[in-house]
């Protein structure tokens, strides 16, 4: 077996930064970090010469600003949207859950009661668009084609689009700030939303209706 090819200075910055967002600054282990990129704790600190410096490089490199929900541009009108909110939601949560997660571990590791008040968004909040606009832009475009294709009922694509989003994210407020007992698993969750919109919005294809007709 050939040896594994030494992590670069990004792959262990990305390391660091998903398990400080993960279990903090004082939960997290210079171990924890070098097993995620096969590297042992002497070798990280050849990149930083300590785990708060390591920190302070991990939350401070640029990291992506938008949920990978590209596949959204492509995604057919007439496709079952129930198959297409369970993706969404299965690659927002996550999303949301990790920038969260970078926020407190900041918050906790703040020196002072300035940097305490201050709330570090995960963007730059004068790019315009902005990150949440561009997500939300592909979402409601999405709602818009599968309302005129007919497999979603929806007045207002915009709002029907915020009102799914706005489900994504308190899921993540309920369990990652409130910290709700007993926790709900995402795939559940998720599978209860896509039925509460089954219920609701979505329609079948014309092709079922007509075998259920026939």
């Amino acid at each position: 077996m050939g040896r594994r090819a030494k992590a670069s200075r990004d792959q262990i910055l990305h390391a660091a930064r998903e398990a400080f967002s993960e279990r903090g600054f004082d939960g997290t282990t210079l171990a924890a970090i070098g097993a995620k990129v096969g590297l042992s704790p002497s070798a990280l600190l050849r990149h930083a010469p300590t785990k708060e410096a390591l920190f302070s490089a991990a939350m401070s490199a640029p990291a992506d600003d938008l949920p990978p929900i590209e596949f959204l541009s492509r995604a057919s009108g007439r496709d079952d949207p129930g198959e297409v909110f369970r993706r969404l939601a299965l690659a927002i949560v996550p999303f949301l859950e990790s920038k969260l997660g970078e926020n407190i571990a900041r918050w906790l590791r703040a020196r002072t009661a300035e940097e305490a008040r201050t709330l570090t968004l995960p963007f730059d909040p004068r790019e315009r668009p902005s990150p949440p606009a561009r997500a939300l832009a592909l979402v409601e475009d999405y709602f818009r084609r599968a309302s005129r294709s007919g497999r979603l009922e929806v007045r207002d694509p915009r709002a029907a689009a915020l009102a799914f989003l706005g489900q994504l994210h308190a899921y993540v407020f309920l369990h990652r700030v409130v910290r709700i007992e007993p926790a709900v698993a995402l795939p559940r969750y998720v599978e209860t939303v896509v039925e509460v919109w089954r219920r609701g919005a979505i329609r079948p294809s014309r092709s079922a209706v007509r075998k259920k007709s026939s």
